[in-house]
C-alpha cells in the first residue's frame, strides 16, 4: 500500500478534485454495465473521502467512509477505489489526545465503522481516518465542518421512557428486477433509460438482489420481529421479480398473521414471537398500459394476498406488550386508475382503526405531508395530490393517538411535520436498492419511539452504495442522505394501553 502525507492545502485541492468528480457519474453512467470484477482494488494514492457519520442511537454510532485515487478516474468519472486501512478516534473531550482508537479494521475501500458502548445523551468528539489522513465527509451535505477545522461531534440521543417493547424494520424501494437505477423518471426511449441517465445492472450480480438480502439479514440481525416492506417491492409487477422478493422477505419471517388467530380477532404481534412481516403496494407494483386493459393491473395481490386483510390491500397489526402496544395500519396508495392517491375506502378504514385506542402509525407508500408536496416534481417524483393529502392530514387531526406516518416513494430519508397535525412526524425512509442503501429500526418504547436509519452493511452493499451516489448527475447525497436529525429521531407518546381513543 502506498503511503502518503499530505499537506492541509493538498487535501483540500484533492477535496474539491472529488466534488467535481460528481457531475460526470450521471452522465457517463449509462454507456457501459457496473459488476463487483470491476472493484478490483489498484495500488495509488488513498485519500479518505465521502465521510458519513449515518445512524447515532442512544449506544452506539456509525461511520462510513470511502478511500479513493481522484487523480485516476474509472469509467463513470470517479475515483477508483484504493483499498487502505481505517480506524476513528473518539471522546467525550474536545481535545484529541485524549480520544481513544475504535473500530481499527485492515484494508478496504468501503470503510463501515459501528461504535458501541456509548452512554445516552452524552456528546462525543470524534475524528475518521485511513493512511493516517482525516476522512473529508460528504461535500454536497457539509453537516459537519470541514477537514481541520474544529473537532466533529455528535450527542447520542435518549430513549423514551419505559421499556422497550418491541422492534420493527422500516424498508422501501427495494425494486426487485429492475434494469436501470437512478432514474427520477423511466423512459426506454430516451438515452440511458430516462431522466437522468441512469446505471444498468448487472445481469450475473443485480444490485438490487444483494441490496435486499442484506437488508434482511441486518434487520435480523438488529432484533426486529417484525418487518413492513412499503411499497415499490418490484420493477413493474413482474412476476418472477415478484416471486424473488417474497422469497428474499421470507427468510425474515412469515407473510402476515396467523389465520386461525387473524379469524379470532386477534392482531397482536409479541415482542418474542415469531418473525413476520407485511408490504404495501407502491407505484412500480402495478402493471400500466396492458394491451387489453384499461387502466392498472395488478398483479401484486397474487404473490402477497396473504399480508392482507381478506378481500383488501391492507392491514392492521398491533405490536408491543400486554401494558403498552403500537398499532400498524398499512394503506394502499392506488386505485384501479392510477397510483398516488388514497381513496375514501382506505381513509374510512384508518379512521376505524385509529378509533381502537392504541398508538397507530400508518404506513403507504407515497408521502402524504405538505412538504412532501412542495418538494417533488410531477411526473419525476410524487406525491399525493395536496387535496387529497390535507384530507389524510385533517382525519388524523381528529385523533389524538395517531403516532406517526411512514412513507417510501422518493427515496430519501426526510423528516417533516404539518400544521393540522402538530408535532406529529412524517418520515419518509431512504431506498434500500440504492444510495444511501439501508433501511430503519424502530424501537418501540411504553413512552415513544426510537428511530435510526442503518445503512445494510454487506462488502457488496457497501460496494454499490458508494457507486450509486453517483446518481441524479451526481447530487444523490444532497436529495437523498438527509440530515442525521431526520435518520436518527425520537418521538415521545403513551402508549399504554387504552379502550378508545379521543377524538378531537
Amino acid at each position: 500500500m502506498c503511503q502518503v502525507n499530505l499537506t492541509r492545502r493538498q487535501l483540500g485541492r484533492y477535496a474539491a478534485l472529488v466534488s467535481a468528480t460528481f457531475p460526470a457519474a450521471g452522465v457517463a453512467a449509462y454507456e457501459t454495465g457496473w459488476s463487483l470484477e470491476a472493484e478490483a482494488a489498484s495500488s495509488g494514492l488513498a485519500v479518505p473521502m465521502h465521510l458519513e457519520l449515518v445512524t447515532v442511537t442512544d449506544t452506539t454510532a456509525t461511520i462510513t467512509w470511502f478511500t479513493g485515487d481522484p487523480t485516476r478516474l474509472d469509467e463513470f468519472g470517479r475515483p477508483r477505489p484504493v483499498k487502505a486501512p481505517g480506524r476513528v478516534l473518539i471522546g467525550t473531550s474536545p481535545v484529541p489526545t485524549r480520544w481513544t482508537e475504535v473500530g481499527r479494521h485492515a484494508a478496504t475501500a468501503y470503510h463501515y465503522v459501528e461504535i458501541t458502548g456509548l452512554k445516552p445523551g452524552r456528546t462525543y468528539y470524534w475524528r475518521a481516518e485511513s493512511n493516517g489522513l482525516p476522512a473529508i465527509p460528504t461535500s454536497l451535505t457539509p453537516t459537519q465542518p470541514i477537514a481541520g477545522a474544529a473537532p466533529f461531534r455528535f450527542t447520542t440521543l435518549r430513549p423514551p421512557p419505559g421499556e422497550e417493547i418491541g422492534r420493527v424494520a422500516w424498508l422501501n424501494d427495494l425494486h426487485f428486477g429492475e434494469q436501470v437505477a437512478g432514474l427520477a423518471y423511466s423512459n426506454a426511449a430516451l438515452p440511458g433509460g430516462g431522466i437522468p441517465a441512469g446505471f444498468p445492472v448487472d445481469p450475473d450480480h443485480p444490485y438490487w438482489r444483494f441490496m435486499g438480502q442484506g437488508a434482511v439479514r441486518d434487520a435480523k440481525r438488529r432484533g426486529c420481529t417484525v418487518l413492513f416492506a412499503n411499497g415499490d417491492l418490484s420493477n413493474e409487477s413482474e412476476k418472477g421479480a415478484l416471486g424473488e422478493c417474497k422469497r428474499t422477505l421470507d427468510a425474515f419471517g412469515t407473510l402476515g398473521l396467523d389465520p386461525r388467530r387473524q379469524r379470532a380477532g386477534d392482531d397482536w404481534i409479541r415482542p418474542d414471537g415469531q418473525r413476520r412481516y407485511f408490504v404495501t403496494r407502491g407505484n412500480h407494483d402495478i402493471v400500466r398500459d396492458v394491451a387489453g386493459h384499461r387502466g392498472l393491473v395488478d398483479r401484486f395481490d397474487d404473490a402477497f394476498s396473504a399480508g392482507f386483510d381478506r378481500g383488501s390491500q391492507h392491514f392492521s397489526v398491533s405490536v408491543g406488550n400486554a401494558r403498552a402496544r403500537y398499532r400498524f395500519v398499512g394503506l394502499d396508495s392506488n386505485d384501479g386508475q392510477t397510483t398516488g392517491v388514497l381513496r375514501a375506502s382506505e381513509l374510512d378504514y384508518l379512521d376505524a382503526e385509529l378509533s381502537r385506542g392504541e398508538a397507530t402509525i400508518p404506513l403507504f407508500h407515497h408521502p402524504a405531508s405538505a412538504a412532501a408536496t412542495l418538494t417533488t416534481i410531477p411526473p419525476l417524483l410524487g406525491a399525493l395530490p395536496p387535496d387529497n393529502a390535507q384530507r389524510f392530514r385533517r382525519l388524523l387531526g381528529r385523533h389524538d393517538n395517531v403516532a406517526g406516518v411512514y412513507a417510501g416513494h422518493t427515496h430519501r430519508t426526510s423528516l417533516s411535520r404539518n400544521v393540522e397535525t402538530g408535532r406529529l412526524p412524517y418520515f419518509e425512509g431512504g431506498a434500500v436498492k440504492e444510495y444511501p442503501g439501508g433501511f430503519t429500526v424502530v424501537r418501540l418504547f411504553e413512552g415513544g419511539y426510537m428511530v435510526n436509519f442503518h445503512k445494510t452493511r454487506s462488502p457488496d452493499a457497501r460496494a454499490w452504495s458508494e457507486r450509486s451516489r453517483g446518481e441524479y448527475y451526481g447530487l444523490a447525497p444532497m436529495y437523498l442522505l438527509g440530515g442525521l436529525g431526520e435518520r436518527n429521531w425520537v418521538y415521545r407518546i403513551d402508549a399504554r394501553r387504552r379502550e378508545r381513543a379521543t377524538s378531537r
